[in-house]
């Protein structure tokens, strides 16, 4: 008994010393899209910066694999883990993910002074970490082995892969420890010159092929330099809502990417739209899921609709809803941000406690 008291401080005091010596990272555009043609990414407010405080136990992970119908779900929150482990949700609720969004070059000058802070202790606070990787460099005519390609040029740059080195040194856990969920080119449908299909000319079918070839080459370098690497290529939530088989659009596009999921850790898709989400989640995990287990990478209203979270939130967490998402494949949800959990107090209350109910840990 006297023993497990001691585990028990000594586990507190990890996680305050965490929450109290994590350096506040830059505030970084958050880039959500959520429509068959997306718009142009828009910066989302970062998270609260409330005061420190440590958050709620976890339950293990014997007694989650029983309850409520097995319907449980590691949830996380976040633009950026500093910031997220500070989120009233966090600091209330078990919250056993944080996540942090890598938006380009400009992010390694700061976000690699981590490695031997940031990471270190949210890893030995028992937090996993989710690493969301984007691009909204300008498109235009790049080259690849397959051929003139029409898209967005960081991914398929020459220093790209060595970028994605030093984010993985960055992240790096010890392997059988908490996991580095990583969440690869998210809403990558939008990176060609033509979003969402596969052949709508050559050039877009070269964008895609060597897209794929670069993330295999940064699946590698993850799994080398993180040993507890687990990727995924980001899916947008909106591309199971119809269908173009001519072109290889909508749902037509996944078979595209067939390969590239099979070789995967998991799945990974966003849910942004704004006029709810409950069927992009519903349709997304039932394709995703027949690959691996799926995570809902990142959810938030693109507009910030606070009715359309509350209406989302509702009827996402209930134990129907949950029950048949988690047999399809659905392991994880990260919410993006603390904008709609903290506009409302009855919201906050209701989403509390449903990760109260739900959560698990990795």
């Amino acid at each position: 008994m006297f023993g497990s008291v001691l585990v028990l401080v000594a586990s507190v005091l990890l996680v305050h010393a965490f929450l109290r010596d994590a350096p506040t990272s830059p505030t970084q555009a958050a880039p959500p899209q959520a429509s068959p043609d997306p718009p142009v990414p828009t910066g989302s407010a970062s998270p609260s910066a409330s005061a420190p405080a440590s958050p709620s136990a976890a339950p293990s992970r014997s007694a989650a694999s029983g309850a409520v119908n097995g319907s449980k779900l590691l949830f996380g929150i976040g633009t950026e883990a500093d910031a997220a482990a500070r989120t009233q949700l966090a600091k209330q609720a078990p919250v056993r993910m944080l996540t942090s969004w890598y938006n380009g070059p400009n992010d390694l000058s700061w976000m690699s002074g981590w490695r031997t802070g940031t990471v270190p202790q949210a890893y030995t606070a028992g937090y996993a970490l989710h690493l969301v990787v984007w691009t909204g460099d300008p498109e235009g005519t790049v080259s690849t082995a397959y051929g003139p390609a029409c898209g967005r040029g960081y991914p398929l740059s020459s220093r790209f892969l060595t970028d994605m080195q030093q984010l993985a040194q960055t992240f790096a856990g010890r392997a059988g420890g908490p996991p580095l969920y990583v969440t690869l080119f998210t809403e990558f449908q939008t990176y060609p010159c033509t979003d969402n299909r596969w052949s709508p000319d050559t050039q877009t079918t070269n964008y895609y092929k060597a897209l794929q070839d670069r993330y295999r080459a940064a699946y590698a370098v993850f799994h080398r330099y993180a040993p507890n690497a687990k990727v995924s290529l980001g899916w947008g939530g909106w591309q199971a809502s119809y269908d173009s088989p001519g072109d290889g659009g909508g749902r037509s596009l996944f078979g595209h990417f067939a390969d590239i999921m099979r070789m995967s850790d998991f799945q990974s898709f966003q849910a942004m739209a704004n006029d709810g989400n409950l069927a992009d989640i519903r349709d997304m995990v039932a394709i995703l899921g027949g690959y691996g287990p799926v995570m809902l990478a990142h959810y938030k209203p693109d507009n910030g609709s606070q009715s359309t979270f509350d209406a989302d939130v509702r009827a996402i967490f209930t134990d129907a809803f949950l029950r048949a998402q988690t047999r399809a494949g659905l392991f994880a949800v990260s919410f993006m941000d603390n904008t709609n959990l903290s506009a409302s107090t009855a919201t906050f209350t209701f989403v509390k406690a449903a990760v109260a109910r739900y959560g698990r840990s990795w």
